[in-house]
């Protein structure tokens, strides 16, 4: 399966996510605005990446599946994944760690 150019931009944005939150925490110059992704890093390193790597990839891959049927529909949801991925990133950054 050769993934759209939408999903590469969507793991890339959550790759990048997961490497900034790791290295501002490891400075501890930052804090997991996410709840649910607190709660993973509660339990160690390696349960958060799991997590942030799961919770990513299998949204992705189901909109890579479901693009079959709907293309025009999973592509607008896709490019909204990324426009409010990005959104909801730098508000909770910007908030708990400017703020």
């Amino acid at each position: 399966m050769r993934l759209s150019k939408e999903s590469v931009i969507l793991i890339y944005i959550a790759v990048a996510d997961l490497v900034a939150t790791l290295l501002l925490l490891r400075s501890d110059k930052a804090s997991e605005g996410n709840p649910m992704m607190a709660v993973f890093l509660g339990y160690s390193i390696g349960a958060f990446i799991v997590a942030k790597l799961a919770l990513t990839l299998a949204p992705v891959f189901l909109f890579e599946w479901a693009k079959q049927f709907q293309p025009a529909f999973v592509l607008r949801m896709m490019r909204l994944t990324i426009a409010m991925y990005l959104l909801v990133y730098l508000l909770l950054f910007f908030t708990i760690n400017i703020g």
